[in-house]
């Protein structure tokens, strides 16, 4: 594969890489858990120490979700004992980029 992997897939807890994730999260049927994680949301994954295994569980507890202007989702959840914000794509599946929760956004999670 040329420039590395584009997306991530994890299902079942476990992450597979490949460029055709789209396949295979279509071929798959009773799954708890298909994430599309985006090149760059696994970039800033990794610099901000969540775990793909960290990022399923927190998907598969608590979340609040809001959506945002631009038809993406937000997803605010708890991972390891810290917040997490999520911006989800609008079909639920594709992570685009992940970062640590704002203040407000821990008061929104506590308050639900």
């Amino acid at each position: 594969m040329l420039g590395g992997p584009k997306k991530a897939c994890i299902v079942y807890g476990v992450t597979f890489f490949s460029p055709f994730t789209k396949i295979l999260t279509n071929c798959i049927t009773n799954c708890i858990l298909i994430m599309i994680i985006t090149k760059h949301a696994f970039k800033r994954m990794t610099e901000r120490g969540l775990s793909p295994e960290m990022l399923s569980s927190m998907m598969k507890g608590h979340v609040v979700v809001k959506s945002s202007r631009n038809g993406s989702f937000i997803v605010i959840g708890r991972a390891d004992g810290n917040f997490w914000t999520v911006l989800m794509g609008s079909d639920l599946y594709t992570v685009i980029t992940v970062r640590r929760s704002h203040s407000d956004e821990e008061s929104l999670w506590n308050l639900r």
